[in-house]
């Protein structure tokens, strides 16, 4: 349960149904109340509710105005990836917020699997392209792309081999990628 004027983000857990009902912004799933919004978190201890006063510039406005953001693929499914985004543009975020990115936003090109593209614990630099939770992601663009992976054999950092595979240096595990403009290259530098 998080504190009086905490800020809190979508599907944050503020209590269970036993302590408080849902109040303004908030929602009960499953015996728990959970925030709808991004906001700061009043509990109502007359009424017993959790509400939540929405932030004027809350996370969906500076999401509307972000070049860009930072993540970490956790999941892979047939056709889309989920991403745990902690980063928009330089700023860290916490908690993280869930992104989607579907197989036909990796790249301009037609990908059959996307395991060609990103493999989960990636770290990616991405677009968002909408606003609502979850936050739907693109790799289309130029500076967009994987920028930190590790080999699936051994668990290395891998470098990049060329532009679109990037090469374990302990195993020589290759692997194919979307690469982003700042993969490690194979001096050690970023690219």
């Amino acid at each position: 349960m998080g504190n009086q004027g905490d800020l809190t983000t979508p599907g944050e857990l503020l209590g269970v149904i036993e302590e408080f009902t849902p109040g303004e912004g908030c929602y009960e799933h499953q015996g728990q109340v959970r925030a709808a919004v991004v906001g700061k978190v009043f509990y109502d201890m007359i009424n017993r509710k959790s509400n939540i006063i929405p932030e004027r510039k809350n996370l969906s406005f500076k999401l509307r105005k972000a070049k860009y953001v930072y993540g970490v693929v956790s999941s892979l499914k047939e056709d889309y990836a989920i991403v745990e985004v902690s980063g928009v543009e330089e700023r860290f975020i916490n908690p993280s917020i869930t992104g989607y990115l579907h197989i036909s936003q990796v790249a301009q090109k037609h990908v059959k699997d996307l395991r060609d593209a990103i493999r989960p614990s990636d770290v990616i630099k991405a677009k968002p392209i909408s606003f609502t939770y979850p936050l739907q992601l693109t790799l289309r663009g130029r500076d967009l792309g994987v920028i930190i992976a590790y080999c699936s054999v051994c668990g290395t950092l891998m470098i990049k081999a060329d532009e679109e595979h990037l090469k374990c240096p302990n195993c020589n595990n290759v692997e194919p990628r979307r690469i982003g403009p700042y993969t490690v290259r194979g001096n050690g530098s970023r690219s």
